[in-house]
């Protein structure tokens, strides 16, 4: 096996584990005995349960900048179609995490994973959907913000799905004077408003 595909091969392993066992309930060692690998083995491509978790998130956040990247479908569309929870999409390995100081990690590192991979893939979509007077990295971080707001409120048990989705709702319509044609955000207003009134 590469290197990248024994990595690969670890992290599908920990996130079997982390969804049948927990994030808690989870050690290395579970890990290294389900990959079969020896201690070494496992250290050289993680130091510890935090670095898999990094990786792990990591591996979420490419999945969507590839979604971005290859679509040429509205990107805010795509964003809330692949990444919203409270739209009823699979939370991904944030469902495995139960205390506050796990989801305190995990928060930790989606920012830095969103940071370095979506960031610039989201700046670059939004280039051709955002007028001329304003700078389209600039939304994107700012989209980028208020979704990291409603990602910490909900995760830590602050907003139930349906004061997400109403936040998430108001955010997008303060969107649409950055937008060339805010028309295209109606839609993805209306579904959201439905599930912040539910």
């Amino acid at each position: 096996m590469t290197k990248n595909d024994r990595r690969a091969g670890i992290l599908a392993e920990a996130r079997k584990l982390f969804a049948a066992r927990g994030y808690a309930r989870t050690e290395m060692e579970n890990i290294r005995l389900a990959c079969q690998l020896s201690r070494g083995g496992l250290y050289h491509h993680f130091g510890n349960k935090r670095a898999v978790l990094d990786a792990l998130v990591e591996e979420e956040i490419l999945a969507l900048a590839d979604v971005l990247r290859e679509t040429s479908v509205w990107p805010i569309a795509v964003l809330l179609d692949a990444g919203s929870c409270h739209l009823g999409n699979d939370p991904g390995i944030v469902a495995n995490l139960n205390t506050k100081e796990e989801q305190l990690e995990y928060l930790s590192s989606l920012e830095v994973a969103m940071g370095q991979h979506l960031n610039k893939v989201l700046a670059l979509r939004f280039g051709d959907i955002i007028r001329p007077e304003f700078d389209a990295g600039h939304v994107a971080e700012l989209f980028l913000t208020v979704n990291m707001h409603i990602n910490r409120r909900q995760i830590l048990g602050e907003w139930n799905d349906a004061q997400a989705a109403g936040f998430a709702a108001t955010a997008l319509q303060a969107l649409e004077k950055f937008l060339k044609d805010p028309s295209e955000l109606q839609s993805a207003i209306a579904e959201l408003k439905k599930v912040g009134n539910a």
